[in-house]
């Protein structure tokens, strides 16, 4: 339970920063962040603040990638939207918010059916 808390309490703050940066991850990146899955489940190691920051990070890359596959090919050509090229992680996240503060429905709904109709509603690929 406290590895649970400290690892929110860790991830929380990165992805506020990843939120408003307009970077992606690079290979580099994730060969560096995602070797900390291998350090935090050592059970003769206690992990440090910045593989934990890592571990979060690159759990939470491959879960939305992979969600986003899933959604699109739930959805086939339906799944696409158009955001324009300089739309940052942060304008995803806020659409994603205001999307669901709109429609409270959602609350209850696999994330990726979510994004996608967030990121739909905000992007359509009609408007391009």
């Amino acid at each position: 339970m406290r590895f649970c808390l400290l690892l929110v309490l860790l991830v929380f703050p990165l992805s506020r920063a990843l939120a408003e940066s307009n970077a992606y991850p690079t290979g580099l990146d994730l060969i560096k962040r995602c070797h900390a899955l291998e350090q935090v489940t050592r059970e003769d190691e206690t992990p440090d603040a910045e593989t934990l920051e890592d571990y979060g990070y690159c759990l939470g890359f491959v879960v939305g990638y992979v969600s986003g596959f899933a959604a699109r090919d739930a959805v086939g050509a339906e799944g696409m939207f158009c955001a324009p090229p300089d739309t940052t992680i942060g304008d995803f996240v806020r659409a994603i918010q205001s999307w669901l503060v709109e429609h409270p429905n959602g609350l209850e709904k696999m994330g990726a059916y979510v994004a996608l109709q967030a990121l739909q509603a905000k992007y359509p690929c009609s408007q391009r």
